[in-house]
This record gives structure tokens, C-alpha cells and sequence, in this order.
């Protein structure tokens, strides 16, 4: 159990990472969840209870001074939640929600601190020690590994047992409930994803991949590179429209000025 929560925590330590600079994207909760059931060994049950995090999640996202719900370390609680009870998707997601608003404290807090770390960075550049700069930094980096990587570690080395005699004392109203609507996040977040599909001129790509898919049976991956060649050829013609359309303005003004 040592092993593995160590593992837990290291993952959880690189997905933080990646929200703060390296965006590779294995901080949303599909990666995040499914990473985590491997190393828990059960890779099944980690993609499915990610997957539907990853919808349930689909339109948080930080808007100005507002700070979404954490939803790296809430999908790997979460994860971790599910898989250790035993109790799946429905487990899954009634530990992601608190565990994601209690991690966005700690976040919080850390950002609120690092701001001291930013002040003192700025001090030592001005007089030109740029080692020291470089250690401030640093040390904000492991800082931000750290507020995911311990949650996580307490989640899976304390959890195991913590989390099913917790499960068991639940009224069976409320777990039925949490079933219920595990089965509805995969469907609202669907809905998100088609409303966004259907704008403007994105319904013909929706209808293109239905053809083939539904009538001629083409394999998911088949369908998905398929999208990407048509992505490609989509952002092609958006930046040579881009390239007309400023070729064209900057004439317009080269013309203005000779008169």
C-alpha cells in the first residue's frame, strides 16, 4: 500500500505540475483517472470513473477571480475513492466533488503564499543574483507538486479502509442516488459537447463522423483520424483566410496612402 500511494502521490505531484507550466494536458481528469487506476491496478475501472469526471467536468473552467473546483486532484481521489471501496463510478464521484473543493483551498492558500516567493524572485533580480531567482522558483515548483501529491498520498495510504467503512454507513437512498446519477453525468456532458458541435458551421463534421460511424462502419479510430484530417484542413483554410484578409487590408491602407 506504501508503494502504491507513493506512486498515486507522484502522479498527482506531475499533473499539478503540468496545470502550473508544462500543459501537456495529463492533469484533466480522463488521463489523471486513468493513470491512477493503473498504478492502483485496476486500469478498468480508473478509465471510467475518469472518463466520467472528464464530462461531468467538461465546462469548468476559470473565468476572471473565479477558481473552479480542483478537478486533477479530485478526479484522482476520486479514482482512488472508487477503486478502494469498491464502489465505482457512483463512490467515484461522491468523493471527487469534496475532495476537488477541498484541494482548491489548499491551492488557494499555496497561490496566496507564492506571491511572497514572486516579491522576493523580483528583489534578487534587481541586484542581479539570478541563483537565488532561479532556487525561488524552484521552490515554488516543488510547493505546487506538493499541495496535490499529499492529499493524495493521505487518500490512498489512510483511505483504504477510512473509505469503505464510510461507504457502509451511508443510507442506501443516498447511494442509489449517487448511482443514479453517475449514469446522467456521461449524458449532460454529451449534451454540452453537442451544443458546442452544433454551432456556426460545425454540424456538417457531426454529421460527417454519424455517416461513418453508423452506416459505414468504420472503427473509432478509423472515425478519429478521419476528424483530424479534416481539423487539419479546416485550420489550413482559417489561417490562409486569416493571411487574404490582412494581404487585402494592409493593400486597402497602402492605397489610402498614395492618394
Amino acid at each position: 500500500m506504501l508503494l502504491q500511494a507513493l506512486s498515486v502521490a507522484i502522479w498527482a505531484g506531475l499533473c499539478s505540475l503540468d496545470d502550473g507550466g508544462i500543459q501537456l494536458q495529463i492533469r484533466k481528469p480522463l488521463l489523471a483517472g486513468t493513470v491512477t487506476g493503473l498504478l492502483l491496478g485496476d486500469l478498468e475501472q480508473g478509465l471510467i470513473i475518469g472518463g466520467t469526471l472528464e464530462l461531468m467536468w467538461l465546462g469548468v473552467n476559470s473565468v476572471g477571480a473565479y477558481n473552479p473546483p480542483d478537478i486533477t486532484g479530485g478526479a484522482i481521489i476520486g479514482t482512488v475513492a472508487g477503486i478502494t471501496s469498491g464502489g465505482g463510478v457512483s463512490v467515484g464521484v461522491a468523493f471527487a466533488v469534496p475532495a476537488a473543493t477541498l484541494i482548491l483551498q489548499l491551492v488557494v492558500l499555496l497561490q496566496t503564499y507564492l506571491s511572497v516567493h514572486i516579491h522576493r524572485a523580483e528583489a534578487d533580480a534587481k541586484t542581479g543574483d539570478f541563483d537565488k531567482v532561479n532556487r525561488w522558483h524552484l521552490l515554488s515548483g516543488l510547493f505546487l507538486f506538493l499541495v496535490r501529491a499529499v492529499p493524495c498520498f493521505i487518500a490512498v495510504f489512510l483511505g483504504n479502509t477510512i473509505l469503505q467503512d464510510f461507504i457502509d454507513w451511508l443510507p442506501a437512498f443516498i447511494t442509489d442516488g449517487l448511482t443514479v446519477a453517475s449514469g446522467m453525468i456521461p449524458a449532460v456532458g454529451i449534451s454540452m459537447l453537442l451544443t458546442m458541435m452544433l454551432k456556426k458551421n460545425m454540424w456538417m463534421y457531426l454529421v460527417a463522423g454519424f455517416i461513418f460511424a453508423a452506416y459505414l462502419e468504420l472503427p473509432i479510430l478509423g472515425v478519429s483520424l478521419i476528424g483530424l484530417v479534416f481539423a487539419g484542413i479546416y485550420d489550413y483554410n482559417f489561417v490562409q483566410n486569416k493571411k487574404m484578409e490582412e494581404s487585402i487590408n494592409s493593400m486597402e491602407v497602402e492605397g489610402g496612402i498614395d492618394l
